[in-house]
Order: structure tokens, then sequence, then C-alpha cells
């Protein structure tokens, strides 16, 4: 029998206001590794204190240990928005967001790093963190974000000064480049957050959160050195890139169905943060079916939202997590990260 799963994995508290995006590692064996951003110190706004915690579920997702610190926050703020990946080796790698300043934030220039660190023993210890940024910049990145092409090669991608791009390793994720060419956005627009994923024809595909009420989707054809903003006809005669579904300004993330040649994203199918919505593509990303709620508007205006999901598959089911967040009169506001396993056929009805 499939059993279902919908729980607050790591509730939100007064001292630790902030449970948020995180990332699942899948074991062949059932056992799952979470990360996830802790705020802690009773702010929960992104300038914060945070580490990355994080939790085990040896049986595929029904039960989970007592948090623990996967990374320390070594920075001036915080450090968060973790992203877990396992290389064919058996390496795992973890990236992750470093900031010493936020935007804003008086005295403290907007710089945000990302890093990564490896474990060769299953998550028991870690290596020292080396750095995939280069050049102090507020190098905008989220979640589960990490991808392997099917060349081995690594690419990661952030968002600085609201264009685009991708940073890559040949070495397994000892060093790193950037793209050699950033995506702009249309005047007026700004991207951020962007997700990547490789097609079937080995090109790949960067899915953006814009201002401009849609996703921005943008290729490259050399695994991640240039871009180019994907245009349809249609918007060929308008002037403005091929968009995506209707999206909040907020990220989405795909990932490839194990298995099969359907794209799996999941998105605010909305100009807010509600609802979180799923849906299936066949032909790559050109259209999308199957659309399902993960989360409904619970009303107007709207007392809960839902935002920035992490995904991931094993034994036929997929896991997800993603933020749950309202205000609350102790913290201003608690963030919660909610776990949900689901059979993967769920997506197709």
């Amino acid at each position: 029998m499939t059993v279902e799963i919908n729980a607050l994995l790591c509730p939100a508290s007064v001292a630790h206001p902030r449970q948020s995006e995180a990332s699942l590692l899948p074991f062949p064996d059932g056992r799952l590794l979470l990360a996830y951003s802790d705020f802690y110190g009773g702010r929960w706004h992104d300038e914060g204190p945070a580490r990355i915690a994080g939790k085990w579920s040896h049986d595929a997702g029904r039960t989970w240990s007592d948090p623990f610190v996967l990374q320390e926050n070594t920075a001036r703020l915080n450090c968060m928005s973790a992203s877990l990946w396992r290389l064919p080796t058996g390496r795992i790698l973890l990236a992750y967001g470093y900031k010493d300043g936020q935007p804003g934030i008086p005295d403290a220039p907007p710089i945000l790093h990302a890093k990564c660190t490896a474990s060769d023993d299953d998550g028991r210890t870690w290596s020292p963190p080396r750095p995939i940024t280069q050049g102090d910049a507020y190098w905008c990145m989220t979640n589960d974000r990490l991808v392997q092409l099917s060349t081995g090669r690594l690419l990661y991608p952030t968002g600085v000064d609201s264009t685009c791009q991708c940073w890559y390793s040949d070495d397994g994720g000892d060093t790193w480049a950037m793209s050699r060419r950033n995506i702009d956005p249309p005047p007026g627009i700004a991207y951020a957050e962007p997700a990547v994923i490789e097609l079937l024809d080995g090109s790949v595909a960067m899915y953006i959160r814009t201002t401009a009420g849609n996703l921005h989707i943008a290729l490259s054809d050399d695994a991640g050195l240039s871009w180019r903003l994907h245009k349809s006809h249609a918007a060929d005669m308008c002037g403005h890139p091929d968009s995506g579904p209707n999206a909040a300004y907020a990220p989405c993330l795909l990932k490839r169905i194990p298995g099969t040649n359907d794209l799996l994203l999941v998105w605010n199918n909305n100009r807010l943060r509600t609802p979180l919505t799923a849906a299936i593509s066949a032909d790559q990303g050109n259209s999308w079916r199957h659309l399902r709620n993960l989360e409904e508007m619970d009303g107007w205006p709207p007392r809960l939202t839902h935002a920035y999901p992490s995904i991931a598959f094993l034994n036929g089911h997929v896991h997800l997590t993603y933020w749950e967040t309202h205000t609350h009169p102790q913290a201003e506001r608690f963030i919660h990260l909610r776990y949900r396993r689901l059979p993967l056929s769920w997506f197709y009805q």
C-alpha cells in the first residue's frame, strides 16, 4: 500500500523562526539526507543568523532524526540555501550560500558567495569548504540547484545585479569557473534564482525567476558556457523573451523523472506565492500537462504561502520540501519546512 506523507518536518519556533529552503539526497537503501536553512537567534529575515542543519530518515521519509549541524555559520551574517548532489564516485557535495552582507544593511556591503564542501563517507564527515563564486558580489542563489550533466560537468546557477549565469566545474567540484555570457533581462525586468536542467539533446535550459509575471527561459548549447534567451515565434513578434508558465516573483524547480523523458516542474502558478503547483512536460518543457496543486490558496487574502521547493526521487515516490509561512505575533513571521512524500503516479493524474 502506498502511504502519502504530509508533515511539518522542521517547524519554526520563537528561537528558530525560519526553518526553510532545503535539499534532499536519496540513498539506494532507502535513507534520505535533508539539508536546510536553520535561522536562529529569533530572526527570520534574509540577513538573520543561519546555519545549514540536517536530518536523517532511515525509512524513506516515514520518520526523521533530531536535527544536527551540517555547516556551522562561519560568515558575517549566515550560511543558508543548501544543495546536495552525489557524484558517480559516491562523493557527496554540499553547496551553500555564504553571506557577509545583505542589500540595505548599513556598514555591510552586499556580498554573498557560494561554497562547496564534500563527504566521502556518506555524510559523516565533510571537507573544508572551497569557493564556487569568485569576486566580491551578491551572487544570488537558492536551494537544490546543483546539477551534473551527462558529460560529468557540474553546474551551479546564480544571479547577480538582475542577470543570470552558471558556475561550472569539470573536476568534481574542486575548482569552478563562470560561464562566458551573462543572461541579461529585458529593460525594467529583474532576474534572480535560476534553475537549470539538461535536455534530451544535450542542451541545457535555465528557468529564471522574474518580475515579469512569468518564468523566462534561457538555453545553452555548450554545456553552460554561454547562454541565449529562448524566443518563440510569438515572442519574436512582440520582442520579449519566450516565457514559461505564469509565476510569482519566486523560484521554480524542475527535474527529470528517473527512467522517463518527462520533466517535473514545481512553482507558484500565480502572481502570488500560492498556490504551489506541479506539472509534467513530455516534450522538454515546450508544454506542461497534469497540473496539480500541492498546496491550494487558503482564502483571500491568503493566510499561508508556500515557496522554495526541493525535489528528490526514491523507490517510486517523489519527495518534496518547501517552506510554509505565515505571520506570527511572537516573531512577526514563522517559516516552517514542510515535507511531502507522494507516489509518482499522483503527478500524472
